[in-house]
This record gives C-alpha cells, sequence and structure tokens, in this order.
C-alpha cells in the first residue's frame, strides 16, 4: 500500500513540476531574413535595442514573448520609452519577430559572473 502510495505522489509531483515550468514560445513563422532589414534599417529597433538585441532596453534575446503577444506589444506598448508600431503592417513585425527569435543568445563574459571569475582566478594562479 506504501508502495502504490509514493507511486501516486511522485506522478503528481511530477505532473504539477511540468505544469509550472513555463513552455517555449511557438517557433516564429515570419521572414527572419526581411525581419532583420527592417530592424536595422526602416523600423530602427537597433536604435534602443543593439543590432544583436542583446544590449540596449530593454535585451529582446532570448525573445519570451510569443509571436501575437510581441505583435500586441509593439502596436500598443505601455511604457513611454517604445514608440508605437501600430501603423506596420503585420507582416512586418511578424518577420521582426523571427529575426528577433533567430538570434543566438550569446554567453556572458566570465568575468560578469563572480563565481566564474572565482573559479578562473584560481585556476590562473594553480598554473
Amino acid at each position: 500500500m506504501r508502495i502504490h502510495l509514493a507511486i501516486v505522489l511522485l506522478v503528481l509531483s511530477s505532473a504539477l513540476a511540468a505544469a509550472q515550468v513555463p513552455a517555449a514560445p511557438a517557433a516564429a513563422t515570419g521572414d527572419a531574413k526581411h525581419g532583420r532589414e527592417l530592424f536595422e534599417s526602416s523600423l530602427r529597433c537597433y536604435a534602443c535595442h543593439g543590432y544583436d538585441g542583446q544590449t540596449g532596453s530593454p535585451r529582446l534575446v532570448p525573445m519570451g514573448r510569443a509571436q501575437d503577444a510581441f505583435v500586441a506589444y509593439v502596436r500598443k506598448p505601455s511604457g513611454r520609452g517604445m514608440p508605437s508600431f501600430a501603423a506596420t503592417p503585420e507582416r512586418d513585425l511578424v518577420d521582426v519577430y523571427a529575426y528577433i527569435r533567430s538570434i543566438a543568445p550569446a554567453a556572458p563574459a566570465v568575468d560578469s559572473l563572480p563565481l566564474l571569475k572565482a573559479i578562473a582566478e584560481r585556476r590562473a594562479k594553480a598554473n
């Protein structure tokens, strides 16, 4: 009886843990190449977010929003710093989203992570 109860508890706890993990956004459906052109030229997103979407404010990479949520936000942003792209065709915004999703997140520099920096310094002293 105890084994059955343990199995049931294990299954329930696994199901609860899985339910709490946020799902990754679905794959982008736009044209990333065209999105890059828009991001870097006509829409000038790079001016605030950097060419790789990983600098500036806020960082866009890794993109945590779903495509529909991204399009809705850039059309009617909640912050004062973000301009509205309400007049931009949806297809263009979907392409920009596809471009942002295509950018691989850069690994942080070792010096920016105290624990890794300490390990690297200890290894350097040991050699």
